[in-house]
């Protein structure tokens, strides 16, 4: 059955790189789904079960001296095939390499070209009275000096053609010819300008077609099907051993089992088979038995664990119907062979791994600009690089927390703003924390990942009304000054992938410090626009009473390497004692 509007229903999805990689190379990438890619490539291009395929990333960048565009590509990791049809392929990624590829990234060939001999097609296209139209598609392309809003339009064209032909293709599956051509018929009635029309046209001839050589084949004499496997094994260019023919592979890689299927020539002398395998060079082989598949083949996997370099070695034996067994492809004195290559480990790429970041923010709960006795500023900058596999990113920082709190109630009874209780007793306290911190980003899957970041960091703290914690370093004794260790503990779970729209949960606790929960949401209303929501339920800086922080944050991401953000807040700890803050962060990426 022909493919094609699978291919068309999907396409769509991979035009606009899948322009740039067709003249180059073998076949794109038109779907995504975990870890199974599906590629334009089948059968007709060689492909079988077990055959490899290298897919590889195009990267587009602008000369900044001589404004040129340049474009390349480069390998991103390897593909098997598990399932081929004539013209599209399913085939499944590397462990950790499907979330790397991208709809419309080339595909290469990296094993052998197998030519796919289908006895069946063979048999209609031998029944049909008149060879089917060619299969032609109507081009729809801009203009070259067109707009970009006419050139969206276009795009947009082809992706509703596609989604009409792809609903009609899913209804036409499992339904006969005539329900089918019925279906097809339909949808060119209602849109005869479809894009895909002409596709749509080879298929109901392909089904008319097929539909009559049903109706021959069910009427056919004996020697007619014996006519219709003879036109099939002329076709194999002397690929025939005796009582069975096939074009094996010649290449293979390590670790992955290899997929052979042959085409039965003389079914009493093939009653049962065995496929024998072996590392080369190893002093025994491995029994495999080969099984009926379909009208005349046989199949055999030989298992990963034997596809080993530099190559595996192979024969078949086949019992006849009367009992005597013989070798039917090579022997065990003469085996055929496969090249084995090492397994290959996939090219990763180095852009956009790593990442600094520096934040700065003024919080105050007192409602003044550092008149109060409560508010605090705190200053980090962190390195990030994401190694995606088995830990998805690392983060190296230090940062500095430093201000003054105390018991609100205090703080807002005191008539005389000394923070002190009746007996006049000071109630505040300053401090400044200066940290450093490590924290590993575990992803669990593509959409959720866990952050661990423990701290640890000196602690200066100060009673003084009039003090300032800087004067307990300078060495003199002083009952209020305090210096000793603090230690920290930070915990978040990200829901939504890193750097597109996600939700951040989080709780941290440093000792003598306080208690920070938080809820994030960022996503980006636009290209340039990185925008995050927060709320942040903390008693920073110091452990007395909790209060509630709403945060936005914007950011703008006119260059792709570096974007700052504008931080502004509100936080209280009741109706009377609260206050606006704000911050400013700066985002290097490369």
């Amino acid at each position: 059955m022909r493919t094609t509007l699978v291919i068309a229903a999907l396409l769509v999805a991979a035009a606009p790189r899948a322009a740039l990689a067709e003249d180059d190379h073998a076949g794109v990438v038109l779907g995504v789904e975990g870890d199974v890619v599906l590629v334009d490539l089948g059968a007709a291009d060689g492909l079988v079960e077990g055959a490899e395929l290298t897919v590889l990333h195009v990267v587009t960048a602008k000369d900044p001296v001589s404004k040129e565009t340049l474009s390349d590509t480069f390998p991103l990791g390897a593909l098997t095939v598990i399932r081929a049809g004539e013209h599209v392929a399913e085939a499944r990624a590397e462990a950790g390499l499907g979330k790397r590829i991208s709809v419309g990234d080339p595909v290469d060939l990296a094993s052998a070209v197998t030519k796919v001999i289908d006895p069946w097609q063979i048999q209609v296209a031998a029944s049909k009275r008149a060879p089917a139209p060619p299969r032609t598609r109507t081009r729809v392309e801009p203009r070259p000096d067109a707009s970009d809003a006419e050139r969206r339009a276009v795009a947009e064209r082809f992706v509703a053609d596609a989604e009409a032909v792809r609903g009609v293709w899913q209804h036409t599956l499992g339904q006969p010819p005539a329900a089918r051509i019925a279906l097809w018929e339909a949808l060119l009635a209602a849109a005869p300008d479809n894009v895909y029309a002409d596709d749509v046209r080879a298929e109901i001839a392909s089904l008319r077609a097929q539909d009559e050589a049903l109706a021959r084949a069910a009427d056919a004499a004996p020697e007619d099907r014996a006519t219709v496997r003879t036109r099939a094994l002329a076709t194999l260019d002397g690929r025939v051993r005796g009582a069975i023919a096939g074009d094996p592979p010649t290449r293979a890689r390590g670790g992955h089992a290899v997929a052979l299927a042959f085409l039965v020539v003389d079914p009493a002398a093939t009653a049962r088979a065995w496929l024998y395998a072996r590392p080369r060079g190893a002093a025994d082989y491995q029994r495999l038995p080969l099984t009926a598949d379909g009208d005349g083949y046989v199949r055999a996997e030989i298992p990963a664990e034997l596809v080993a370099p530099p190559g595996v070695e192979w024969f078949i034996e086949a019992v006849s119907a009367d009992g005597e067994p013989a070798a039917v492809w090579a022997d065990r004195q003469a085996p055929a062979t496969i090249d084995v290559a090492n397994a290959r480990e996939p090219a990763y790429a180095q852009a956009g791994r790593s990442r600094v970041t520096l934040s700065g923010d003024y919080v105050d709960f007192d409602g003044g600009l550092g008149g109060g006795w409560d508010q605090y500023q705190q200053l980090e900058l962190d390195f990030m690089y994401r190694f995606e596999r088995p830990i998805y990113a690392l983060r190296l920082g230090l940062g500095t927390l430093a201000g003054i709190g105390g018991p609100k109630d205090v703080i807002d009874a005191d008539a005389t703003d000394q923070c002190r209780d009746g007996d006049g007793t000071l109630r505040c306290r300053r401090l400044a924390f200066t940290y450093v911190y490590a924290e590993v980003e575990l992803a669990l899957s593509s959409k959720l990942a866990l952050m661990i970041r423990p701290q640890a960091g000196r602690l200066t703290s100060d009673e003084r009304t009039n003090g300032d914690v800087g004067d307990c370093l300078d060495g003199t004794p002083d009952p209020s000054c305090s210096i000793s260790a603090g230690y920290g503990l930070r915990g978040r779970l990200r829901i939504g992938e890193e750097r597109g729209t996600n939700l951040l949960l989080g709780a941290g606790f440093t000792q003598d410090v306080g208690t920070l929960l938080e809820a994030a949401y960022a996503w980006a209303p636009h290209v340039q626009v990185p925008v995050l929501l927060a709320v942040q339920v903390t008693d920073l800086p110091v452990p007395e009473d909790f209060g509630v922080r709403i945060v936005g944050d914007v950011g703008w991401r006119k260059l792709a390497w570096v974007y700052p953000s504008l931080r502004v807040s509100y936080q209280a700890r009741d109706v009377d004692h609260a206050g606006f803050s704000g911050g400013l962060g700066l985002t290097f990426d490369w």
